[in-house]
């Protein structure tokens, strides 16, 4: 591997592991968000996908590790017990899941963009996902914001963020036919 590409990675900021951590939920070993087997219906939202690839600081795939994923529905609501939120629950969302990267480092969701919503009195959360990566040397706890979003530019944890412009996902054109939206977010760990 060239010296001068590794230098120009940096290791994705850590994020808070947020008041709605799904403690009493077991995360659906599942890539699909807008589905719960066995419910029949869909999620309410804009479908998208996320894509991306876990590396290390030397562009090295970490591969076949555990990933964390949860997030507010399109209406910006956890399906947590301590969210006060009184947007409505969507019965045919899943908010959170277990996935793993594969022997190249990659991984992939389909989901709908969760909405923003209320964090205190004077401040609405961005759109966001959390991502919690358990790599072979390391644990990492992030989230992945939306490109273009109006709150990004005032949101307190984005903007604390080392590096905040590692944190926005980027548009990708999709690979097949359908006509939902692409995103990728690339997670780098110091080690892997």
């Amino acid at each position: 591997m060239d010296n001068s590409t590794a230098t120009l990675r940096h290791r994705t900021p850590d994020q808070i592991l947020g008041p709605y951590f799904p403690t009493e939920q077991t995360p659906v070993p599942q890539i699909d968000l807008t589905s719960v087997k066995g419910v029949e219906g869909y999620a309410r939202g804009e479908v998208i996908e996320v894509t991306g690839r876990v590396l290390n600081l030397d562009g090295e795939p970490v591969r076949d590790i555990r990933i964390t994923v949860w997030q507010a529905n399109s209406h910006g609501r956890y399906s947590h017990v301590n969210d006060p939120n009184p947007a409505p629950l969507d019965p045919h969302f899943v908010g959170c899941v277990g996935i793993q990267s594969d022997g190249d480092g990659l991984y992939r969701i389909k989901t709908v963009k969760p909405g923003a919503y209320p964090a205190g009195p004077d401040w609405t959360r961005p759109p966001h996902i959390h991502f919690e990566v358990h790599g072979r040397f390391e644990r990492l706890i992030t989230q992945m914001y939306f490109p273009g979003e109006p709150l990004n530019a005032c949101d307190r944890l984005l903007n604390a963020a080392l590096r905040p412009d590692l944190l926005i996902a980027k548009p990708v054109p999709s690979t097949d036919a359908s006509s939902h939206r692409v995103l990728n977010f690339d997670i780098v760990l110091a080690r892997g």
